[in-house]
């Protein structure tokens, strides 16, 4: 009987562990490129030595090359008073479910990745900055998400107390929550800031 109520349990920690999926809008910029923006799905996983596995589905090269699943394991996640998951990470990731023929043939299954520090996870949102560097093209730069976990469009802006009763885009048009760009925010206490939002 003990050994039914072990596999129960065991078969319940294993049926907890399953991959989170994040679905939201990704950035591809090379260089100083105009960023081309997709929907894409990133999973992670929380590996047994406490680690996380992040995968890329079906990652796509400015739009319209198919990479394939872009797959890092072992990366640091580390959990902070915030409830917020921060990852860091710059390994070799492995491509798979890409066009063998095409670009994951080329790079041999292999890319060098830089998930950089900043990026994060809480609840249902994720947002990474993830160097992808591709020999003969250069470091290509992919931005998840939206690094803007309040309702508001203005979260995480530090505005010494403050609160925000305007914001405006570089060119003066008042919005009603920050935009991709330079956006200026008039503060209560008569102070403007600007803030770059790039996603």
């Amino acid at each position: 009987m003990k050994k039914i109520f072990t596999f129960i349990a065991a078969m319940a920690v294993a049926m907890s562990a399953v991959a989170k999926d994040y679905t939201d809008k990704l950035a591809i910029s090379l260089g100083d490129s105009d960023p081309v923006e997709s929907t894409t799905t990133i999973s992670i996983d929380k590996q047994d030595n406490g680690k996380y596995t992040i995968k890329l589905n079906q990652f796509h090269f400015m739009g319209t090359l198919l990479i394939g699943d872009v797959t890092m394991t072992d990366v640091e996640g580390v959990e902070d008073a915030d409830g917020f998951t921060n990852y860091a990470t710059t390994q070799t990731a492995t491509i798979t479910n890409g066009d063998p023929d095409g670009i994951q043939g080329m790079l041999e299954g292999k890319i060098d990745v830089t998930v950089k520090e900043g990026s994060r996870s809480k609840g249902d949102k994720f947002y990474a900055v993830i160097t992808l560097t591709v020999p003969g093209v250069g470091d290509v730069k992919a931005v998840f998400g939206d690094n803007n976990f309040d309702t508001n469009g203005i979260g995480g802006i530090k505005t010494d107390g403050s609160k925000v009763s305007a914001i405006y885009t570089l060119n003066g048009t008042r919005v009603s929550s920050t935009v991709c760009g330079v956006n200026i925010l008039k503060l209560q206490n008569g102070k403007t800031i600007k803030v770059m939002r790039n996603y």
